[in-house]
């Protein structure tokens, strides 16, 4: 079940912008700093089954998700646009093969195998004892309570803002569909070169102190993809939530450009 939440634009006839989380196993809440994009888009925020209130009704694959997803936006008539935040960004980049969109946006997505050791040695280097103690936590409950609770204490890894802690202990994440689905990320890469070919216009942001991802790597993936790269400064891993002017602004100038 995926559940689709509308956020309906100030603007007559305005284009829709399709808004997926990352994780995988985080809500649609994660992205509602973007709210203010109403102004230039009809907003559809996706939650997939177990996110946010919904019920988990089975495990399902990256593929088998996409398909679901693909068919809900089918249904939806006009001008279409897609992002995704991280582990988000590969069902925008997947959908545009899949459907006529005006274009994709991807926010901070680790395409690479690179981009996933980055991530990996960055967490091992700044990882501090409440990190540490609310992964075991996890590790050892493997509930929704624990999952948010550990992905909080990321913090700087995550934020710049102090608040976005408080944002991710109080989702309602899905610890089964982070569990049944956070392996498929290292199966991403493969979609540069395609991407590369694919006529659909692309943006890839990223923020510029990225605790997780360095800036440079998420370029090189950007590039190998044929994305146009834009980094924001004063912004982490959650870009939107830290700086969501200066992306909000940067979607609408992508809006407005030619293909």
């Amino acid at each position: 079940m995926i559940k689709l939440t509308k956020v309906f634009s100030e603007k007559k006839d305005a284009p829709v912008l399709v808004m997926i989380p990352g994780g995988p196993g985080l809500s649609s809440a994660t992205l509602r700093s973007m709210d203010i994009l109403s102004r230039a888009f009809n907003l559809i925020y996706v939650d997939f089954s177990g996110v946010n209130g919904t019920p988990y009704d089975g495990d399902r694959t990256f593929d088998e998700l996409s398909n679901e997803l693909e068919t809900e936006l089918r249904k939806i008539n006009g001008s279409k646009f897609v992002l995704g935040h991280s582990y988000g960004g590969f069902f925008a980049a997947n959908l545009s093969f899949k459907l006529k969109l005006d274009g994709i946006i991807c926010i901070s997505t680790p395409f690479s195998e690179k981009s996933l050791m980055a991530a990996s040695e960055n967490y091992t280097a700044k990882k501090s004892q409440a990190l540490s103690s609310a992964e075991t936590e996890w590790e050892n409950l493997q509930d929704d309570k624990s999952l948010a609770k550990w992905l909080s204490e990321y913090e700087q890894l995550y934020f710049m803002k102090p608040e976005g802690k408080e944002l991710l202990l109080n989702d309602k994440v899905s610890a089964q569909l982070f569990l049944a689905n956070r392996s498929d990320a290292i199966q991403k890469e493969s979609m540069l070169p395609l991407l590369k070919q694919d006529a659909t216009k692309k943006l890839f942001i990223a923020g510029k102190q990225d605790g997780m991802l360095p800036e440079a790597v998420l370029k090189e993936d950007a590039d190998l993809g044929g994305f146009n790269f834009v980094s924001v400064n004063n912004a982490s891993h959650f870009v939107t939530f830290d700086q969501p002017e200066s992306v909000a602004g940067l979607i609408e100038d992508f809006m407005r450009q030619k293909s």
